[in-house]
């Protein structure tokens, strides 16, 4: 699922985002997942082309890819970059990242499923069993990490101030998402349009 995903998002709506920038240039595109379509519209950003800049705003809600994609160095490894390194500055506006330390999907069985998929080498993720290797934990668990200049926001601050106008953001947005699938929820959908009318 982690590779179709990030093959779908960059192979297939990274382009046809840039087919849509060059036919509608000034049209605004915001980009909203969840759980692997989080990863998707995230990897949709390494398929664009050179030069195009279409996508306004990026929300990932409990995002199930790593909370390194972004960094330009891996803090275990300085001389590698994440997955992503660097792509939140293709966006106009923010990279949202919407997270709950209540997902045990991305904050137990990700960090699993990423070990026996050869992704770390880590006994056990963070807080299960000890103290475990967080190298692939994902972005849906704790924001994104090892960004500098990241803004970390509660869910409280967001719905008051709203989004930061670019660059990443995490929210911690604990208080009302209790599991993985906990996304229906009206403080949410506020945090995707903030976003949207800051990515203008």
């Amino acid at each position: 699922m982690k590779q179709r995903a990030g093959h779908v998002g960059e192979f297939g709506l990274g382009p046809l985002l840039g087919q849509v920038a060059r036919v509608a240039p000034r049209l605004r595109i915001h980009l909203v997942g969840h759980s692997m379509g989080a990863r998707l519209v995230a990897y949709a950003l390494r398929g664009l082309p050179p030069g195009a800049r279409p996508v306004a705003s990026v929300t990932l809600l409990q995002g199930a890819f790593s909370h390194y994609a972004f960094a330009a160095r891996l803090p275990h490894d300085p001389g590698r970059g994440g997955a992503l390194r660097d792509l939140q500055e293709r966006v106009r506006g923010p990279v949202v990242a919407c997270f709950s330390r209540h997902d045990t999907a991305l904050g137990v069985f990700y960090p699993l499923a990423s070990r026996l998929a050869g992704d770390s080498a880590s006994l056990a993720p963070a807080g299960l069993l000890g103290s475990g290797d967080p190298r692939w934990a994902a972005i849906g668990h704790d924001g994104v990490q090892a960004v500098p200049g990241t803004v970390v926001r509660p869910l409280a601050a967001v719905l008051r101030e709203g989004v930061p106008a670019s660059g990443c953001v995490s929210v911690d947005t604990a208080d009302v998402v209790r599991s993985h699938g906990d996304i229906c929820r009206a403080e949410l959908a506020r945090v995707v349009v903030s976003a949207a009318r800051t990515g203008r």
